[in-house]
This record gives structure tokens, sequence and C-alpha cells, in this order.
């Protein structure tokens, strides 16, 4: 489905709606134990939907609990057919799809059965965006969705991530937050775009080898930039809704995905805290967030300093397949004079950006 229009995805997301039909009395399953199985495991019951087993390819994984679904090998004999699995291994659509495909067994990407179910909150939120970029990347993101072809997103790679748009640099005075700093990559690239020129950063990071490698990276900073001493603070810690404490763990086992859980007595303790609690009523001037899905948290965690300082927003919303119109929705919750722009950051699915600001 390729070089399609935004009316022509319309048509194909409300075609799969009526060939599934009512799937609430039948019987799920979802492919794939990672980030997005995680999140669709508890989606599909709280929105009604009947999920009776986790399959996955891994050996290490078959046999085991995810969230209290059994995982199972879905080619094993003996296993409980389901009516529809939902394929929520992202970076294995195609040949996840060829596999269950050869075994006839019924299935689609999670991801085109959310979009096929809630199109017209991305058709909504399609009509708000202010350039037509903006709506050739939703295009592309949605198609992707819908066809689990990630190389569709090829077309709408752009680089300077965070930094794109002209309300997005060369600003002075600026009082940057990072939000999920990760070893201060995009700390170093707000230097180079706003020229060294700003107020205050505050960089946030969770994970302990990823903070240590932002505590060094920053010192070479604050030499290379001569960078006053507590103009830049790092934190190690994590901004969401309000305080708590939360384990965190990488489920792919990569440094760049690491997502925060509930905390357990075998995991040592990540804090968190509130941007309006750690400000205390102080300014922001950009917020950048890439939160591994805690993004509508971190929101809701800042509705004052939003409210108040009407700061840039640079917020990643590719984690859910909700992101897009969720992310959109709460922040004009709290200020309705946002305006929005979508651009993509990489060669695949991943890396989708909601910047938001206000003239």
């Amino acid at each position: 489905m390729t070089g399609l229009s935004f009316e022509d995805l319309g048509v194909e997301a409300r075609r799969l709606r009526a060939e599934l039909g009512d799937l609430h009395s039948r019987k799920l399953a979802i492919y794939g134990a990672g980030f997005l199985g995680r999140w669709s495991r508890h989606w599909l019951p709280e929105n009604g939907y009947t999920l009776t087993t986790c399959f996955d390819s891994n050996p290490a994984r078959i046999g085991g609990d995810f969230d209290g679904l059994p995982i199972r090998d879905p080619f094993a004999a003996g296993v409980e057919p389901v009516d529809l699995t939902l394929i929520t291994a992202r970076h294995a659509v195609k040949p996840v799809s060829a596999r269950l495909a050869e075994a006839g067994m019924k299935h689609m990407p999670f991801e085109a059965f959310f979009v096929a179910l809630r199109f017209e909150d991305f058709a909504r939120e399609y009509e708000t965006l202010t350039d037509d970029r903006s709506r050739e990347v939703l295009r592309v993101v949605v198609n992707t969705m819908l066809t689990g072809d990630a190389r569709l997103c090829e077309t709408i790679y752009e680089k300077d991530q965070y930094f794109c748009l002209p309300p997005f640099c060369g600003v002075e005075e600026e009082i940057y937050i990072d939000a999920g700093a990760y070893v201060g990559d995009s700390v170093e690239r707000f230097l180079w775009a706003h020229a060294g020129n700003f107020k205050a950063i505050h960089a946030f990071e969770p994970a302990g080898r990823q903070f240590a490698a932002l505590t060094k990276r920053c010192e070479r900073l604050t030499d290379e930039w001569a960078i006053q001493p507590g103009k830049l603070q790092i934190n190690h810690m994590a901004l969401g809704a309000s305080r708590a404490t939360l384990a965190g763990a990488s489920q792919s086992g990569q440094a760049q995905s690491y997502a925060l859980t509930a905390a357990s007595a075998d995991q040592p303790g990540i804090p968190v805290v509130s941007l309006d609690d750690y400000l205390q009523g102080g300014p922001a001037s950009f917020i950048k967030a890439d939160v591994e899905g805690m993004e509508m948290a971190l929101l809701a965690g800042a509705r004052q300093t939003i409210a108040t300082f009407r700061p840039r927003l640079a917020i990643c919303a590719y984690h859910y397949p909700s992101d897009i119109p969720d992310i959109m929705g709460a922040i004009r919750a709290i200020c309705p004079d946002y305006q929005f722009a979508l651009r993509h950051h990489a060669p695949r699915q991943l890396e989708t950006v909601l910047y938001a600001w206000i003239d």
C-alpha cells in the first residue's frame, strides 16, 4: 500500500474493521513478549478482549509466563488454537506473518488492528497538523502500522532530531528539560543547535550505566563550552506523573530501550518525580522527552509547568500505537493554543517526534 492518500488509508482501515467484526467473544493471542507485547497484553483485556496466550519464537521464553499469560510455541503440536494472533514483534512483522500464514493461522500486526479500531482519532489529528510535511509523516506512519512494512519510513527520514524546526533551535536564554537524556547525546546536540547559549539545562536519566556515561559527557561539555557551574544539572532519576519508586530494565537488552516497570524486591529502586515538583514553580522553555512509554505520565506531571510557561515540546510519539492521538490530546487539554508538527528521525518505524509550540 505505497503512495496511498490518507483517505485511501481510511478506506483500508474501515475494510479491516469490517472484516474483523466483533472479536470481543473470540480468543486472541499476541506474538512477541517484548515492549509492545507487554503494553498490548494489558490494553486488550482493558478494552474487553479475551487474550489467552502469548506466542514467542525464543526457546528461552517458551514455557514461561508473560504477565500471567502462558508463553507458547505457536507451531508446536497440541497448542490451543486461537481465533486471531496479533503480531507485537514490530521488528519482525514480515517474517512472523509469513510463518503464521504458512501454518494457516489467522493473524495481523497488532498496530494494524489498533489503527483499524481507532482510525478516526488519527484522522482528526491529521487535520490539525500545521504543515504538509507533518501530514505526509502521519500518512506514512499510519501506512507502516497497517502493513508492518518499516521500509516505508525511509521516505520520511530526517536528521537533527528534536532541533530540526526553527522554533526549536537558536533560542537564547533557553531553559531546557531533557527527559530521557540517555548518554548525553541530546544535551550535546542542544548545545550545538543553540551555539552554547542557554540559561539552564536539567537532564534526567534513570539507568545506571547510561547516567555514568551522561556524567562523563557533561564533564567534557562543561570544559569544551566553558559552561558556568550550576547551569548544567544532571539528575539520576526519571520524570513521571508523581513521586514514586520504580524498577528499570531493557526488554531488548539494548541500552537505548531502558524502560521503567513496577518496583520489585530484587531490583534497585529508581526514583521518579514530576517536573512540576522538581521545578517548584520555576520556568521551563523547552521540554524534550524520550522516556520509553512514560510520555503521557510525564505530561501529567508537567501540567502546571506547561500551562504556566507554555514551553516548546519535542515529545517522542512512537512507543505505543496510541501515542500520536493521545499525546496531542493531552497537550491540547493542558493548553489549547499549541500548534503541532510531526517529523520522523529514523529510516525505520521508530523515532517519530511530535513538536508542539505556541507562536
